[in-house]
């Protein structure tokens, strides 16, 4: 977390996916070896270390890609006297406190997260500015998709936009208080 001005930003947590990295090379010199071992095995091919190995280094490299492309994506969060920005792979979403309803914890994609409710969440979809273009149903790339899913969550899970705690450098419970002084004001006056 770092301030600039007036502005406080919550970057991406790369402690994680360094360790996050750290245990896929690891497991993956540990595939190599099974691969090795099936390869060389005395009386002729083992076929199980092999499909094991092979399976583990498929696995692994995927688990690694996703971290490393998680990782060079566009995340973090500003928040400011007059709101918040985030920053997604996806989209740039700027919230005025005023719009800002209920911050809370909660469960987001089966882990804990920062919850966001909003006074006017079709206000805050049309000021979003998308940085993807896509007509899959599942990627927000439009005010229209994006409002859709604001209300998808709130039908399903109670609030409008949750932020996956594993994300940013803070912890659920710390930025939820974060977004809390900031939108009270206490965070710039003490």
């Amino acid at each position: 977390m770092k301030q600039e001005g007036d502005v406080i930003v919550v970057e991406k947590n790369r402690r994680r996916a360094i360790w996050a990295l750290a245990i896929i090379v690891f497991m993956s010199l540990v595939s190599l070896a099974l691969l090795g071992a099936g390869l060389l095995g005395g009386d002729g091919i083992l076929w199980t270390p092999i499909a094991l190995g092979t399976v583990g280094l498929l696995g692994f490299g995927v688990a690694a890609w996703m971290i490393v492309s998680t990782m060079r994506a566009r995340w973090h969060l500003a928040v400011s006297r007059s709101g918040f920005r985030l920053h997604t792979p996806a989209y740039l979403l700027d919230v005025p406190w005023e719009n800002v309803a209920g911050i809370a914890t909660n469960e987001v994609n089966f882990r804990e997260g920062c919850v966001l409710l909003f006074e006017d969440p079709a206000a805050v979809a049309q000021t979003a500015r998308f940085l993807v273009r896509s007509n899959h149903p599942e990627v927000i790339a439009s005010p229209d998709a994006m409002q859709a899913r604001f209300e998808e969550n709130m039908d399903k899970l109670g609030y409008h936009l949750g932020i996956p705690g594993r994300i940013l450098e803070l912890g659920p419970d710390e930025l939820a208080s974060l977004l809390s002084r900031a939108r009270s004001g206490a965070l710039w006056t003490g």
